[in-house]
């Protein structure tokens, strides 16, 4: 904010006295009272009696050196020096501003390059209460691929949005160029550039309405676009507050849940709490050879069977159906850790968190031999999950490193296929199945259907190939869960497909 303006004038120069200065081809006559209000300046300097004086002894011993004499000093005063003219070769146009400045009117400035060359000059004349009304001036300017932008600073009041790219490079922009002028002792200012941005300057004008209170309608593809906008510009809490995402209250917790997609999570955000907790019947199994497993198990009535949906309908299912593949008789009962997300800039509390991946790379292997359930996660959506969950299940001593695995290309021109795989618990999940609500998943994996070949991922990282079923997910919704040096993946809503007649009922014409 500027500073309150002090209505005091100085005296440095006589107030009443009129002097003239010419810029450029323009003549401007000002009071000493107006030069006076923002000095000691390059124009109280110029005019003041110290000045005279000290140029009076400069022509009295040039005189000196060439005729041997004093000069009188009437010949050196001549007129006054209020009918002497300071001619300066800058540009009249910018004076204006300043001349109404030192009149003690404000200054309004029309765009970036006027802001820029004012900047400048007011170096040159050294005046120090137009520098720092400059620098604390209210606005930002920027051209914006072509179109002027005066930017409102109060604008940027919520935290999370400064400082950002315009209250960073302006400042240093303008403290570069001053700097290099008063180190240097240059005679002007170095030519200074005006701000140019290389951004849709439509998008701007809409995070500028945003900013401002209003609200916009936009589909996915504008939202996407104006979130990359904000990040660019660093209007953190903007760039939060358009994220898409869906806050429910859930009567079962009595805590809020909160939904977002996988890439719009900030990793810093993530925990798991101790009191955010679900039990469910584990047993944990060591191999000799391989490390400790955890693996989901296909249960008769995985996804809600019909026995269950006639006798108790209004009943939610239960975790509890989460199971570990018994390799031997000591079962225990697991307690999984939810993550939970607090938005950065805007929440108060954490929440618990859903994530939405709306990615193909997601494959759940139904797997018929052992009875398991796992979920492949392919190339980015892998690197992304492993990204976005590393830092919070390394606080857990759990690392993702361990059920990555990197099996063969099918053929020639493919690349290696990089898979992240969890145990994945589908038992409470809204599954579709082909466009079918699924009725029971035990089924599919007893019925005909479960005879194709999928990778074993109970021994990782020992593959090895078994019957069962692929199932693709087009669109999917989980929790993440955690403990003891383990995580599940547990399903809440999930779109899935299998064979190449579904695939192709996805695909859309250009």
């Amino acid at each position: 904010m500027e500073k309150p303006f002090d209505p005091t004038i100085p005296l440095l120069l006589p107030h009443e006295t009129m002097y003239k200065i010419q810029i450029g081809s323009k003549l401007f006559e000002i009071s000493g009272a107006s030069l006076s209000s923002d000095g000691p300046s390059y124009f109280t300097e110029c005019f003041s009696l110290k000045h005279q004086q000290r140029q009076r002894n400069e022509e009295n011993s040039q005189y000196e050196n060439d005729y041997g004499g004093s000069k009188s000093p009437s010949a050196t005063l001549g007129s006054s020096t209020s009918n002497k003219v300071l001619f300066i070769d800058r540009s009249a146009d910018i004076f204006e501003l300043i001349y109404r400045h030192l009149q003690g009117y404000f200054v309004d400035i029309k765009d970036e390059v006027q802001f820029t060359m004012l900047y400048s000059d007011a170096m040159y004349y050294n005046l120090p209460r137009l520098r720092c009304m400059l620098k604390e001036y209210e606005y930002y300017f920027a051209n914006i691929s072509g179109k002027t932008f005066k930017i409102a600073k109060s604008l940027f009041s919520r935290n999370g949005d400064s400082p950002n790219y315009f209250s960073m490079t302006s400042g240093a922009m303008y403290a570069d160029t001053e700097n290099l002028f008063l180190t240097k002792k240059l005679i002007r200012p170095p030519p200074q550039s005006a701000p140019y941005i290389s951004r849709s300057a439509p998008f701007f004008s809409d995070i500028l309405q945003l900013l401002g209170g209003a609200e916009l309608h936009m589909d996915d593809k504008k939202r996407e676009s104006l979130i990359k906008e904000c990040r660019y510009y660093r209007f953190l809490n903007l760039e939060q507050r358009l994220i898409n995402c869906h806050i429910t209250y859930n009567p079962l917790t009595n805590r809020e849940d909160i939904s977002l997609s996988l890439h719009d999570i900030n990793r810093k955000k993530l925990a798991f709490p101790v009191d955010r907790q679900a039990k469910c019947s584990t047993v944990s199994s060591t191999n000799e050879n391989s490390r400790e497993s955890t693996v989901c198990r296909i249960e008769e009535n995985d996804c809600g069977g019909a026995n269950d949906s006639d006798t108790n309908s209004n009943s939610e299912p239960s975790l509890k159906k989460i199971k570990i593949e018994p390799k031997d008789s000591s079962r225990k009962e697991h307690i999984w850790r939810i993550c939970t997300y607090k938005r950065p800039y805007l929440d108060e509390f954490a929440r618990d968190l859903a994530f939405q991946i709306n990615s193909m790379e997601v494959t759940l292997i139904l797997n018929k031999k052992n009875k398991t359930i796992h979920v492949a996660l392919m190339n980015q959506t892998a690197h992304q999950f492993e990204s976005v969950f590393s830092p919070a299940l390394q606080q857990l001593s759990i690392s993702l490193a361990k059920l990555k695995i990197t099996l063969p290309p099918s053929d020639d021109s493919q690349k290696r296929i990089s898979y992240l795989v969890l145990p994945a618990c589908i038992s409470i999940c809204d599954l579709t199945v082909n466009g079918a609500n699924c009725p029971n998943l035990g089924s599919i994996v007893s019925d005909g259907s479960g005879k194709e070949q999928v990778i074993d991922f109970t021994n990782i990282p020992n593959i090895s190939y078994c019957s069962g079923k692929k199932l693709h997910l087009s669109k999917s919704l989980w929790r993440l869960g955690a403990n003891n040096g383990q995580v599940m993946m547990i399903a809440l809503k999930a779109r899935a497909f299998s064979g190449t007649k579904e695939y192709a009922k996805l695909m859309d014409f250009l």
